[in-house]
């Protein structure tokens, strides 16, 4: 375990606003419209829009706070205090190193892993807020995250898809390569799953916390960003209206519907309840 000394966070931080989401939900799409929109995302990947500085490969306090992500809920305020503080040294390290204004301006990050630490970032900063970004798990599984699932022996990645780092079996069966090409429409299915509804957590956060759902972004991008800037009380500019209306596109989505029955049977039997919750059935 990393321990650091208490460290205080200046109040007047525009932010942090991150975007959650499940990999491959569209996450891509609104770190883009935020940095058009003069949000500062720090130094982002040219291709996927993700903040590497979040990256659990290289950022000893994010792991740790995303192994623990099931655990900071159940522990008491005393200990939560540990995890926030963790969140706070790696927000000020990124400031920092990436936030040339260190704050001043509105700031976020966008990365999926990231999802699993939403508690503890909106504990941390009372000014936080965040989006969580949702999209039919029938599409998302189809979207393949390599990144994920080409790395399911580490503990962080088997977290997000199962729920516990220490799962090492799926229908009775070792994870090997092989075995995970074979059931991965229904591994993709219970990574969504996992991390759709951790991040639901975040509804005990009112007024902090705003699901999105990419489809309703394809079909009426400009009211749904309105809404997003307002949450965040920033201006939505004109600049970026014009460039949604260009780039968004009713076309990405219902993909599944391409897939024989027999393919989604046994993925819908795991998704098939949060589907329903979310009205995607």
């Amino acid at each position: 375990m990393v321990t650091l000394p208490t460290i205080e966070i200046n109040n007047t931080l525009q932010g942090p606003y991150p975007i959650f989401c499940r990999g491959h939900s569209g996450g891509r799409l609104v770190c883009e419209a935020f940095i058009r929109n003069q949000i500062d995302m720090g130094h982002v990947a040219a291709d996927r829009k993700d903040t590497p500085f979040f990256s659990t490969f290289h950022n000893t306090l994010i792991r740790e706070i995303i192994l623990n992500a099931y655990h900071y809920l159940e522990i008491d305020k005393a200990q939560q205090q540990h995890y926030q503080n963790l969140m706070k040294h790696c927000v000020n390290e990124y400031l920092e190193k990436e936030i040339q204004h260190n704050g001043k301006k509105p700031f976020g990050w966008k990365l999926g892993i990231s999802l699993f630490t939403m508690p503890v970032v909106l504990d941390a900063f009372p000014t936080a807020k965040v989006i969580h970004l949702i999209r039919d798990g029938r599409d998302v599984m189809l979207s393949r995250l390599n990144a994920r699932f080409d790395y399911l022996d580490d503990p962080v990645n088997r977290l997000a898809v199962f729920g516990d780092p220490d799962v090492d079996k799926f229908e009775g069966h070792s994870l090997t390569p092989e075995v995970i090409a074979t059931y991965r429409n229904e591994l993709e299915m219970q990574h969504w799953v996992t991390a759709v509804r951790y991040g639901l957590k975040g509804r005990a956060y009112n007024g902090r916390y705003l699901e999105v759902r990419y489809e309703d972004i394809c079909q009426n991008p400009l009211p749904i960003f309105e809404h997003i800037f307002d949450f965040i009380e920033m201006p939505f500019l004109k600049t970026t209206k014009d460039w949604l209306t260009q780039i968004v596109y009713k076309a990405k989505i219902g993909k599944w519907k391409t897939l024989p029955t027999n393919e989604l049977e046994k993925p819908l039997q795991i998704g098939h309840s949060l589907l329903k919750e979310l009205d995607y059935l």
